[in-house]
């Protein structure tokens, strides 16, 4: 199962990188496909199509999120990840309103 298609994510990953790569210890790596971003090696993050998957998401932010954008739990094959949510974004989005809670992601993964 395919889950990133960069030919469509580019220009967000460009975006979102251009912010979060300036975070103190940040390192990014390819893990099933997708572009990851993780604090030392802890992950808080990654792109997927169509979307960003907060893995550090507070039960706050995740209520957060729910009321400002339409947000699911992460689909690894067969598995949910419950406590992923996935946020839709497109090159449209506007990041701004998102990269507060990947701070809260990755403040969260400093723990």
């Amino acid at each position: 199962m395919q889950y990133y298609k960069e030919e469509k994510m580019q220009k967000v990953r460009l975006k979102l990188e251009k912010e979060i790569l300036s975070w103190p210890n940040i390192t990014t790596k390819k893990m099933y496909g997708c572009p990851c971003y993780k604090y030392k090696e802890k992950l808080f993050a990654f792109l997927v199509t169509d979307g960003i998957v907060l893995t550090k998401a507070s039960e706050q932010d995740k209520m957060k999120l729910s009321k400002e954008f339409t947000i699911k739990p992460f689909q690894a094959a067969t598995r949910t990840m419950k406590g992923w949510p996935q946020i839709p974004v497109d090159e449209t989005s506007d990041l701004r309103k998102i990269i507060p809670f990947i701070k809260n992601s990755y403040n969260q993964s400093k723990i």
